[in-house]
């Protein structure tokens, strides 16, 4: 049954397709999340579920100042509201490369991370960012068991890792 508290008796002025946050309801996931998790620095919330700059504000008033993104435009997000700790959790590749430079040159203050499972990537990032003098962390991909990315954990794993260790 829908609290009554949540109800909207007038829908007329809520454009559609529309988004109604009630934010003592975010306010106290929020709170819940951090509750769950220990502390606030525990945390890397997903915002590809919201896409919301004064939801990431909520986040980072509490402390939450660690954030993960789907894409690029994402991230662009997340830096405009405030966030200097954000990791891509895809693996960037082709024009993503050359927008990821634009992206770490745009913001300086953003320790910058984003996945990496295949060599060819890594080094078409590493080679564009080494030429604009720009660096990002790459974590390695590894393939959890839905083989929708990852490389396989042993030694294609170790291979890649150190391939990162030695790029630029």
């Amino acid at each position: 049954m829908l609290d009554a508290r949540y109800a909207i008796a007038d829908t007329t002025s809520i454009l559609s397709p529309g988004l109604v946050i009630f934010r003592d309801l975010v306010d106290q996931n929020l709170d819940e999340m951090i509750r769950v998790a220990g502390s606030a620095a525990r945390l890397r919330p997903h915002c590809k579920t919201h896409k919301m700059r004064e939801i990431v504000q909520m986040q980072l008033a509490r402390g939450i100042v660690k954030h993960k993104c789907a894409t690029i435009a994402e991230a662009e997000m997340l830096a405009e509201a405030g966030v200097t700790d954000i990791f891509l959790a895809y693996n960037p590749v082709g024009p993503n490369i050359r927008r990821i430079v634009r992206f770490v040159e745009q913001y300086p203050q953003v320790e910058f991370a984003v996945t990496a499972d295949h060599a060819g990537p890594v080094a078409a990032l590493g080679d564009a960012l080494a030429s604009a003098g720009k660096t990002a962390s790459v974590l390695v991909d590894i393939d959890s068991g839905q083989h929708r990315t990852g490389v396989s954990a042993g030694p294609a794993a170790r291979t890649l890792y150190e391939q990162i260790a030695r790029t630029s």
